[in-house]
C-alpha cells in the first residue's frame, strides 16, 4: 500500500509543475488602455463588416529625470486599423506591433456616435465578449466625433503615461454624477432585458465647437462647456441607448436626475446650484446626497399603468450669495425647502416626459417594479412596457429633508459686509 500511496502522489506532482506552460513576460506584451472604434471610410458596412480600430497602448519605456516623452514618442504609442472587429484586430495589429497585444489592462471602449447608432454596433460589442480578455467591467464612452480623434487629442494632465488616466477621468466624473455607470456589463443585461434604456459616458475632443452661451454649471453635454486651455477632451453628458442602438442624449442635469430616480446606480455627493427664491438675481449652492431609495409604486388597471414617485434627497446649503439668512430663520427655510422641492420636481417631470414621448421608455429601470405584477414572464412580456409607459400616469414627490446650512455669518457682520 505504501508503495502505492507513494507512486500516486508522485504522479500527482507532474500536474502540479505544468502550471507555468504559457506564462508570459511584462516586457513580452503590449497592454492596450484604449480601444477606439469608428466607422470606416469608403467601405458598405451593410455589404461587408468592418470597422477602424483605434488602440493606445501602455509604454513602459521610462524618461530620463522624468522628462515629458517627445511628441514622436506619442504617436507611437496609438494605432489605428481596419477590421472586422476589435478582437480579430488584434492578431493583425501584430503584423507589425512586435509584442503580443494583450487587453487584461483595458479601461475603456470609445466609440464614434456614428458607429454607436448603426445596428451593426450591438453585434459588434456582443459578440466581443466571448474572448476571455475582454472585460465585462470595460467603460464605454461614446465620442461626438471620431474616436480615433478622441484618442490622439488626449492630453493627460500631470501624468507623463495614461496608465491610469482613463480610469481616474471615469472614476470622477461618475462621482459628481455628470455621466451614468455604463460597464459593458450593463449595457448588455439592459439590451437583452428589452425594457429600458442604457445611457452611456458622452465624450468630445471637439473644443468648443458647439459651444452655447453660459447656463447652469450642470446643463450641457460633451463639446459644450465653455473653458479655455487645458485637455480638449470633455465628459458630461449621456448617450442614450435603446434596443442597442443610439437614439440620442441627454445633458448633465438630466444625467443627475436620471441617477438619483434609478436605485440600481450608486450615488455620491452631487453639487449643484438653484435660483435663490428669496432674491432671483443670486445662486445658492448646495450638496445633494441620497441616503435612502426612492420608492416606486406601479398600479394596473385595464389601461395604462399609474406610477407614483418618492424622490428622497438630503440636501446641505454651502452658499448663499444674497447673504439671506436661512440658517436660523425658519420662515426662510420653509419658502427654500418649498422653493427647491418645486424646482426638482419640475426639472424630474421635465425628464420623465421627454423619455415618454422621445425615447418611448425610461432608463430608470422601472420596469423592475412592473414585473413582479405578473405570474409568468411569458404575461409580462405580452403585456409589453415599453408599449405601457409612454401612456403611463406619473406623479413625482420630492420629500427633501436639509442637513445643515454652513457655516453662518453673524447678522452684524452681514450688514457689515452689505454696507
Amino acid at each position: 500500500m505504501k508503495k502505492i500511496w507513494f507512486s500516486f502522489l508522485t504522479f500527482s506532482l507532474i500536474f502540479v509543475l505544468t502550471g507555468c506552460w504559457d506564462k508570459k513576460e511584462v516586457e513580452e506584451r503590449s497592454y492596450v488602455v484604449a480601444i477606439g472604434l469608428d466607422l470606416p471610410e469608403g467601405v458598405d458596412i451593410e455589404k461587408e463588416q468592418a470597422v477602424d480600430v483605434t488602440f493606445q497602448f501602455s509604454n513602459p519605456k521610462l524618461n530620463i529625470k522624468g522628462a515629458s516623452p517627445s511628441p514622436e514618442s506619442e504617436t507611437e504609442d496609438v494605432i489605428t486599423l481596419t477590421a472586422p472587429d476589435f478582437v480579430t484586430a488584434r492578431n493583425m495589429a501584430n503584423s507589425f506591433v512586435t509584442r503580443e497585444i494583450s487587453f487584461s489592462h483595458n479601461k475603456v471602449l470609445i466609440i464614434s456616435e456614428e458607429l454607436a447608432k448603426t445596428d451593426i454596433f450591438f453585434r459588434l460589442l456582443s459578440t466581443a465578449v466571448k474572448d476571455r480578455e475582454v472585460r465585462r467591467e470595460t467603460n464605454l464612452i461614446v465620442t461626438e466625433g471620431k474616436a480615433s480623434e478622441f484618442i490622439s487629442k488626449n492630453k493627460p494632465e500631470m501624468m507623463v503615461r495614461p496608465h491610469r488616466y482613463y480610469q481616474f477621468l471615469i472614476d470622477r466624473a461618475t462621482e459628481t454624477g455628470l455621466v451614468p455607470e455604463s460597464t459593458l456589463n450593463r449595457f448588455l443585461a439592459i439590451t437583452d432585458g428589452d425594457a429600458d434604456l442604457f445611457l452611456a459616458m458622452y465624450g468630445s475632443s471637439n473644443e468648443n465647437n458647439n459651444r452655447k452661451g453660459f447656463q447652469d454649471e450642470d446643463k450641457y453635454v460633451a463639446g459644450q462647456v465653455p473653458k479655455k486651455g487645458g485637455n480638449p477632451v470633455q465628459l458630461i453628458g449621456s448617450a442614450v441607448f435603446k434596443e442597442g442602438k443610439m437614439i440620442g442624449t441627454l445633458t448633465g442635469e438630466e444625467t443627475r436626475i436620471m441617477r438619483l430616480l434609478d436605485n440600481t446606480t450608486n450615488n455620491r455627493d452631487m453639487f449643484s446650484s438653484f435660483p435663490d427664491p428669496l432674491d432671483k438675481r443670486y445662486k445658492i449652492g448646495v450638496r445633494i446626497q441620497k441616503t435612502e431609495k426612492t420608492k416606486v409604486n406601479i398600479k394596473m388597471k385595464n389601461g395604462p399603468p399609474n406610477i407614483d414617485v418618492i424622490y428622497p434627497v438630503e440636501i446641505k446649503v454651502i452658499s448663499v450669495s444674497s447673504m439671506i439668512n436661512y440658517g436660523t430663520d425658519l420662515e426662510n427655510q420653509k419658502k427654500l425647502k418649498t422653493a427647491l422641492e418645486s424646482k426638482m420636481k419640475e426639472n424630474a417631470e421635465n425628464l420623465i416626459k421627454k423619455t415618454q414621448k422621445e425615447f418611448k421608455t425610461e432608463p430608470f429601470y422601472w420596469s423592475l417594479y412592473a414585473r413582479p405584477l405578473f405570474q409568468t414572464v411569458k404575461e409580462y412580456e405580452e403585456w409589453d412596457w415599453n408599449k405601457n409607459y409612454p401612456l403611463a400616469d406619473i406623479h413625482v414627490t420630492m420629500d427633501i429633508e436639509f442637513t445643515g446650512f454652513g457655516k453662518q455669518l453673524k447678522e452684524a457682520n452681514i450688514d457689515k459686509v452689505l454696507d
